[in-house]
């Protein structure tokens, strides 16, 4: 399993516990740096994050660094040709910003591939992808979700959500189901909620209270600093092959990634929350 670098607070304000602004150009290339530095290989952006995507390219320059970036949600009001035509310039358009940096693409919204649409879109896009060397897939909600994909598509990557309260990537068996599909996590901090004090994640999710309250009594009990934790927790998740995160910072970044490196994989099974109000953002009632 590696570790990912995440692209959305450099182009957008982003996360619950963000800064409120995005990156600025300088932190941006001095976190590319150090995360080049370290290993990391691989960077995760869209052309729905702001303006990042077209300005990543030269802000990764000569760096060791692969791109993998998403065509955005495609109009509904669109017949399967034109879906098609979207698609291909979307992807094209990434391919012209981020040259031979882009190693992969998303299709950012998973529905994009179904029905008579998801046929003309997949079909379009596979044969751009070979053409051009990228690897197509979809940015999804639940395994389920890339399941359900897999079988009536030939995605070679995915993304999903997956933290500690957020377990269904440890559903046993799931890692059989996805062999050949590089399966990346998103949200492996649940948008910073669970490194946040626990009175001030309350606050700002009451519907998540609860978990919370378990999440830092687990933590208290083993020593273990949230940030730390939370990273051993997905490192236990067999069926993923990189954790993608975001940060606002040089020292945040920092900060992770030693957290990454001495994190040690850690089943909490006793943590999993299937409560939607709380695992999935799209349902959030959050406080100011």
């Amino acid at each position: 399993m590696q570790l990912a670098l995440g692209t959305v607070q450099f182009g957008l304000a982003y996360g619950v516990a963000g800064r409120g602004q995005a990156v600025p150009e300088d932190e941006v290339r001095a976190v590319l740096e150090d995360a080049a530095a370290r290993g990391v290989r691989t960077l995760d952006t869209a052309a729905a994050y702001g303006d990042i995507e077209a300005r990543l390219g030269r802000l990764a320059r000569g760096l060791p660094l692969d791109i993998v970036s998403k065509v955005p949600a495609i109009p509904a009001a669109l017949d399967p040709a034109a879906a098609a035509d979207f698609a291909l310039r979307s992807a094209q358009l990434s391919r012209d910003r981020l040259g031979g940096a882009l190693r992969a693409l998303m299709l950012h919204s998973a529905d994009d591939l179904a029905g008579a649409r998801g046929q003309a879109v997949a079909a379009a896009l596979a044969t751009w992808g070979r053409s051009e060397g990228v690897e197509i897939g979809a940015s999804c909600y639940a395994p389920d979700e890339v399941l359900d994909l897999a079988q009536r598509h030939a995605i070679a990557i995915a993304q999903a959500p997956g933290n500690a309260l957020d377990q269904r990537f440890a559903r046993p068996g799931l890692a059989q189901g996805l062999v050949g599909i590089e399966v990346h996590l998103r949200s492996a901090f649940l948008q910073g909620l669970l490194v946040m004090p626990a009175a001030r994640a309350g606050d700002r999710l009451p519907a998540a209270r609860p978990a919370l309250a378990r999440w830092h009594t687990w933590c208290s009990a083993r020593g273990m600093p949230p940030l730390l934790a939370a990273l051993s927790v997905v490192k236990s998740f067999r069926a993923v092959s990189a954790v993608v995160v975001g940060v606002d910072d040089l020292a945040q970044w920092t900060e992770i990634a030693r957290a990454w490196e001495q994190a040690e994989p850690t089943a909490a099974a006793e943590l999993a929350c299937d409560d939607p109000a709380v695992v999935d953002p799209r349902r959030w009632s959050l406080n100011p």
